[in-house]
């Protein structure tokens, strides 16, 4: 098997869908001894956010000293940049390995597990054995979609957190902020630390409600953490201990995710896991986390953001409301949305700070098309191209570029992932999911 059939091979598994529960991770786990076992992880749930605490955790983590395993959610061009040990991502013919170890087990002994597992759910397991075999000290785990059913809620952290919670996916999760604070809190285990971002007080009540009938410590943003400053370049952090802290990660939002980092590692100290004052701020300034405000070129400025849901898009509207204030040059928005998402609610943050939007579609069944794009800006006063290819989209803004233009890819991590395969010259694979 190549990596190509490999990758052919997951790709396949995606037609099984998304289906709730954990009956099949469990039995899947139970062939290949539970590997989840055989490590000490942290589990980090939320709407938006998890992935920016997660890089943050396990850069701080790298720089103690630890081997760190790092496991999200989507990749932007290669599958392997879901699984990473101490920052490198997982090598093909690990993958293509482990894809043929799990396969040739499933037939083996419950071959009609074959036909029902998720893309999520084998991607999950080949994580997770990568991890017990090269023998990490700890693994942060983002939560794939929701909590409770989540294939990587059989892991038995030492913290969990749940950053911040909004609409999204709610397809799955609910259609109230509630509901999907239901789903989120599945994650929340008997006796382990809890860390939230969320800031709702139904979302908290909820959550106390949880932990404390779990038995399990709750330390809450604004609450038993404190934070000074709203700029992540610069802000003071107040838990366990007061630290001033410099993140390269751009946008207030970022200041409470490493707030959140920070109180992950504040329980994990207390769990005997050693960390020197120096591994943490440093840890932080060295974390990197692609196509969340991620700078492409400085002059003109390209900024490439996921802004895959409505709260992620008033993120980046606040952000963009100090980028080119005084109108010097153009700004220019490139868009591609997945037709499941509330597409209206993701623009409408981004419409005053736009002065021409290129609509398009990233390749991936999921994407709107972009008549129904062209149907959610109705009203809006700005002037409208269609592209619909994201290649297409740059090639036609990169025409027009001037020096003193701003120029903001978003929408979809799907859109972000092929634009920034055009700036780096390389393909994106054709497994997206």
């Amino acid at each position: 098997m190549s990596y190509t059939d490999a990758l052919d091979y997951l790709y396949r598994l995606q037609w099984h869908g998304i289906r709730p529960g954990l009956e099949r991770m469990e039995r899947l786990l139970r062939l290949i001894d539970h590997p989840e076992r055989k490590y000490r992880s942290v589990h980090i749930g939320g709407t938006n956010g998890k992935g920016s605490t997660a890089a943050t955790v396990a850069s701080i983590l790298k720089r103690g000293g630890y081997r760190v395993g790092l496991y999200t959610s989507p990749h932007l061009i290669d599958f392997s940049e879901r699984i990473r040990i101490s920052g490198k991502p997982i090598e093909p013919d690990q993958i293509v390995r482990l894809t043929n170890l799990l396969r040739k087990r499933i037939g083996e002994e419950e071959p009609e597990l074959a036909l029902s597992l998720t893309f999520f759910e084998f991607t999950t397991a080949i994580a997770f054995l990568y991890f017990a075999e090269a023998k990490v000290d700890l693994a942060v785990v983002e939560v794939g979609l929701g909590g409770r059913f989540d294939a990587t809620n059989l892991l038995t952290p030492l913290v969990t957190a749940i950053t911040q919670i909004d609409l999204d996916h709610e397809r799955y999760l609910g259609a109230t902020i509630v509901q999907i604070a239901f789903e989120k809190a599945g994650i929340i285990k008997a006796g382990i630390p809890l860390i939230t971002g969320a800031a709702q007080p139904e979302v908290l009540a909820l959550f106390e409600q949880a932990a404390r009938s779990k038995g399990a410590p709750i330390l809450r943003l604004d609450h038993e953490i404190n934070v000074e400053g709203d700029r992540p370049e610069s802000f003071v952090y107040r838990g366990e201990r007061v630290r001033t802290v410099h993140s390269p990660l751009l946008g207030r939002h970022q200041v409470r995710n490493t707030a959140v980092a920070l109180g992950i590692v504040e329980q994990l100290q207390a769990k005997g896991i050693a960390l020197s004052e120096e591994a943490i701020l440093e840890g932080i300034r060295e974390v990197e986390w692609a196509g969340r405000l991620e700078v492409i070129r400085r002059r003109p400025l390209i900024l490439l953001d996921g802004a895959h849901n409505p709260a992620g898009a008033r993120a980046l509207a606040d952000y963009l409301g100090e980028v080119d204030s005084a109108r010097r040059g153009k700004h220019w928005l490139i868009a591609g949305i997945m037709r499941d998402k509330n597409i209206r609610d993701i623009l409408n943050p981004l419409l005053s700070w736009t002065d021409e939007i290129v609509l398009t579609r990233p390749d991936i069944d999921r994407a709107a098309e972009t008549d129904l794009l062209i149907a959610s800006l109705q009203g809006a006063s700005l002037i409208q191209t269609v592209r619909e290819r994201v290649p297409d989209a740059i090639d036609y803004v990169e025409s027009n570029l001037r020096p003193e233009d701003t120029l903001v890819i978003a929408g979809s991590l799907y859109t972000v992932g092929e634009a920034k395969a055009v700036y780096s010259g390389t393909v994106p694979s054709l497994l997206r999911g």
